[in-house]
């Protein structure tokens, strides 16, 4: 399929001073906190900006904050919690693509392959396609356009360990078949940076901007 029958909404918020990346604050300062979200969403842009779909960043946004200026053309995050939210864009999208697909900023090493295999795998038949995450979550979801359903995100006790298990109940409720990427873990907590660190030490994963506040900041030293 073209490019234009496949969109993925990144889902992101500005690098604002206690608004991003708040569980690593302590070990971070918040202004650290928001450098490093910037530094994750600018190198993830870079890789995905090279993607076989049409790429769009879904912004949470205060009401009062205007939609920001940025690489690649964005839209408000609408509704009261995370899956009203999805449902709201993702929803939008599959009125004009075939395969929709949202994916979460705290994985700037993600491949872009991974993002075509699940369009890949909703174009051969998948309803769903979910990207698991270690801590019990989702990093991706990718959809065919009528496959997207409110009851799909709804009651789902965000950031926990049972969103991935509720979400495959719910797609078992509405009879979608679902197929599961390769397990990948967010960057929110220390010892998620520590690891991230480590990784870093002879090699910036994709990632220079990220590697190179990482060892500015003396962490490289620390995980070497």
């Amino acid at each position: 399929m073209s490019a234009s029958s496949r969109r993925l909404l990144l889902f992101t918020k500005p690098a604002r001073e206690g608004r991003v990346k708040t569980r690593l604050i302590g070990d971070l300062t918040a202004a650290e906190a928001a450098e490093l979200h910037a530094a994750f969403l600018a190198d993830l842009l870079a890789r995905l900006r090279q993607g076989d779909f049409e790429l769009r960043l879904a912004w949470a946004l205060e009401p009062e904050e205007e939609l920001p200026a940025g690489p690649a053309p964005g839209i408000r995050q609408e509704g009261g919690d995370l899956g009203e939210r999805l449902y709201r864009a993702l929803s939008g999208a599959a009125g004009e693509a075939a395969a929709v697909a949202a994916l979460g900023s705290d994985h700037p090493t993600l491949p872009v392959d991974l993002v075509h295999l699940a369009f890949e795998r909703v174009e051969s038949g998948a309803d769903v396609v979910l990207g698991p995450a270690e801590d019990g979550g989702y990093y991706l979801i990718a959809l065919r356009a009528a496959a997207v359903s409110r009851r799909l995100f709804e009651h789902i006790v965000w950031s926990t360990e049972r969103v991935l298990a509720l979400t495959l109940e719910r797609c078992r409720e509405l009879d979608l078949s679902v197929e599961l990427l390769p397990e990948a873990a967010d960057i929110d907590t220390p010892e998620d940076l520590r690891r991230l660190a480590k990784r870093m030490v002879s090699d910036d994963l994709g990632c220079p901007r990220t590697r190179e506040l990482l060892a500015g900041w003396g962490r490289l030293r620390g995980a070497a």
